[in-house]
């Protein structure tokens, strides 16, 4: 047993691979310097983290959180309080202050500059820090710490960087200064509080553990005083998240219970939706028919103590309640007009094309043959040919010429063969004028199916 218990020591032993504690503070010292490097870093992943945003990109958010350096003075304080060096704290927390403002100030420039004010998905995901998050930041920051000290390079710390995630949050204060949303900006910078908090406790904790040697002195009660302050520091960020995950826990019972019950009561033919209010406990119904309601609220009411859902509302509501949206109305009126103005202008061109195509097949079967036959002629080609089309010119002043389009075997011929007639026109025929000439043309070539085609000369435009 003594064997088994020293072989699991050993397996989850940190000294093994420890590096040199004089290089890992070098490492670290050097992490949490305001370098030009780094603050032209810092500059260029927050506007990368700031579009990411704005665009709703998770990827790209990920990518501005592996080059941000905002981890570095954060550990680096971390450690100067666990090897007692007030000098690296206060250099630290003087970079920490230098890049966070560097940071709002970009991106609350970004955000003011661009288009898009509308949160998205990803920039309200930063805006209700829980306990669970103390937690991320907590191991994330104890797994940071692990990794700096290692002899060989770690995978460990672009893991680190994306779980602690500090970069978002700062974006997010800058989008809510932008956009006068300081709902938004409270709650982004007191995440970016929990994780810088935490994970600086945890770097602390780490170093101790590995018992990296001191580099300052300091007397007990100094030691003393700087315990107490941290204590209060971390028991003062810890608090209200604890309160925030209690409530956050709280309303994903009751969206569980009341889903189940508004599921439950849909086998009701009353019952058409239902939609549930978590943070006020409330579940809506909307109903039809019927007029006695308050049964199926009491209904409504047991089934939610039975899903453990106690100290909720329901209310109900018949459907068509709701006060008339003169605005909504107008928007769904315009858009069935357009889609009927698109059906129409849709059935007109495809009448339209049919017609001419009747008129090239027109226009083949009526070409001179070897033996031309009477049959085969066209207005112009027949006698009184440009008096009739004086004739309907003096009717209708717009039509410049009148050719027939089918064979017109004679006047008074079968009334089976049907007559086309194409007038170019510099605008096109109203219905009336249309109608009035067909029906002229047909007594006037003894026809009983004439039909007219308006066809637009060069020049002219639909109206």
């Amino acid at each position: 047993m003594a064997t088994m218990n020293t072989s699991l020591l050993r397996m989850f032993s940190l000294r093994r691979d420890q590096q040199d504690a004089d290089l890992i503070d070098e490492a670290l010292r050097n992490g949490a310097q305001a370098a030009g490097t780094n603050l032209w870093v810092l500059f260029f992943a927050i506007l990368i983290a700031s579009v990411g945003l704005n665009v709703n990109s998770t990827a790209v958010i990920i990518g501005a959180m592996l080059i941000s350096p905002l981890m570095g003075p954060i550990v680096g304080m971390g450690y100067g309080a666990a090897v007692a060096d007030f000098g690296l704290i206060r250099t630290a927390f003087k970079n920490l202050a230098l890049f966070t403002a560097l940071s709002l100030v970009t991106s609350v420039a970004y955000f003011t500059l661009s288009p898009l004010d509308h949160p998205g998905s990803e920039l309200l995901a930063r805006t209700s820090p829980t306990l669970w998050d103390v937690l991320i930041a907590a191991f994330g920051g104890a797994a940071g710490m692990v990794a700096v000290t290692r002899k060989s390079f770690s995978n460990i710390v672009p893991g680190v960087a994306i779980a602690t995630a500090l970069m978002p949050p700062l974006c997010t204060v800058g989008f809510g200064i932008a956009n006068g949303r300081w709902d938004m900006s409270a709650g982004a910078f007191y995440l970016f509080m929990i994780n810088g908090v935490f994970i600086a406790a945890s770097t602390l904790a780490v170093a101790r553990l590995l018992r990296l040697p001191a580099r300052g002195e300091t007397d007990d009660a100094t030691r003393s005083r700087h315990r107490l302050i941290i204590g209060l520091g971390l028991t003062a960020v810890l608090v209200p998240s604890v309160w925030l995950g209690y409530r956050f826990v709280q309303q994903e019972v009751f969206s569980n219970a009341a889903s189940a019950a508004g599921r439950a009561l849909l086998s009701d033919s009353r019952v058409l939706d239902f939609d549930v209010d978590a943070p006020r406990r409330t579940l809506r119904l909307t109903t039809v028919g019927g007029r006695d309601l308050e049964p199926l609220r009491k209904q409504a009411l047991a089934l939610l103590a039975r899903e453990g859902a106690k100290s909720a509302e329901v209310t109900v509501r018949q459907a068509g309640d709701d006060p008339l949206d003169m605005r909504a109305l107008r928007q769904d009126l315009g858009d069935e007009l357009q889609r009927t103005l698109v059906a129409q202008v849709r059935q007109t061109d495809a009448k339209v094309l049919e017609l001419e195509q009747k008129l090239a097949a027109a226009v083949a079967a009526a070409a001179p043959s070897a033996s031309p036959a009477p049959s085969a002629s066209t207005v112009a080609a027949l006698p009184g040919a440009d008096r009739l089309a004086d004739e309907i010119r003096a009717q209708l002043p717009q039509v410049q010429a009148a050719y027939l389009a089918l064979p017109l075997v004679s006047p008074g011929g079968p009334p089976g063969t049907p007559a086309i007639v194409v007038v170019d026109v510099q605008r096109p025929l109203g219905a009336a004028d249309r109608a009035r000439l067909s029906r002229w043309l047909a007594v006037r070539l003894g026809r009983d199916d004439v039909a007219v085609v308006d066809r637009l000369t060069r020049g002219s435009a639909r109206r």
